[in-house]
């Protein structure tokens, strides 16, 4: 396999791009990686290697911030994830990926915007609507790899700070990442080649969430939520023109 290739430069800047994201708020690389290196390497090598990139990133944030994650609030959501991340994985096989990626991105664009518009979710929390935020998520990160949307917005409109938020967010993305690989593992759809690819882009990507990092812990923390919404906006426009 050639490494030396205008692609493998392409991924390396989309993949440190992703990180720099990915460290900052703690989820959304694949919102970056899936959309673009699809358009190298297909779907189904992009969201292994987004899955493989961002288990192992992912490591690198939930470690800390372990003991200020709300357990109470993300345990219905992973518990969900485990459930239905399976089916959107068959529906991956099964469907065109692009068309259902298009369609979440069109869903995503239209609650993004109006959350920047001020609404927000006012409605109950608790274990059902976690569990009810956690099977779309789950199905969605299984079909598209992009099921971080609706699972932020749901964390982000109950109380806490912008470090509780960002807590919970790399738990729920970290386990939903594990239930995507292994459900990807049973369904025998990970290539040598796609394993391959993570491990060249494993490191780069890696070093690009510590940047990520360091900017939370510089950057104002009041920004949080609209630097996410804005991110979330330009990413969705992105998909739908991929």
């Amino acid at each position: 396999m050639e490494f030396l290739t205008l692609d493998y430069l392409y991924a390396l800047l989309i993949i440190s791009a992703a990180g720099v994201v990915h460290g900052f708020t703690g989820f959304a690389s694949g919102l970056i990686i899936v959309p673009l290196l699809t358009l190298l390497w297909g779907p189904l090598q992009a969201i292994t290697i987004m899955v493989g990139l961002t288990f192992l990133a992912s490591l690198q944030i939930t470690v800390p911030v372990l003991p200020i994650v709300n357990w109470r609030a993300v345990r219905p959501m992973i518990l969900a994830g485990f459930c239905f991340t399976p089916i959107g994985t068959a529906l991956l096989v099964a469907l065109d990926p692009m068309l259902i990626k298009k369609i979440i991105a069109v869903a995503v664009l239209f609650i993004t915007v109006i959350s920047i518009l001020g609404w927000q979710y006012k409605g109950p929390s608790g274990f059902i609507p976690g569990f009810i935020t956690g099977a779309i998520g789950g199905t969605v990160n299984g079909v598209a790899g992009v099921g971080g949307p609706p699972l932020v917005l749901y964390l982000m409109s109950l109380a806490g700070t912008a470090k509780e938020h960002r807590a919970n967010i790399a738990i729920i993305t970290t386990m939903m990442g594990l239930t995507v690989l292994a459900s990807m593992l049973v369904a025998d759809v990970i290539t040598t080649e796609a394993l391959i690819r993570v491990a060249v882009l494993a490191f780069p990507f890696m070093a690009s969430v510590w940047v990520g990092t360091r900017l939370f812990l510089i950057l104002p923390q009041r920004a949080f939520r609209l630097i996410i919404l804005w991110m979330l906006v330009v990413i969705s426009l992105m998909i739908l023109i991929s």
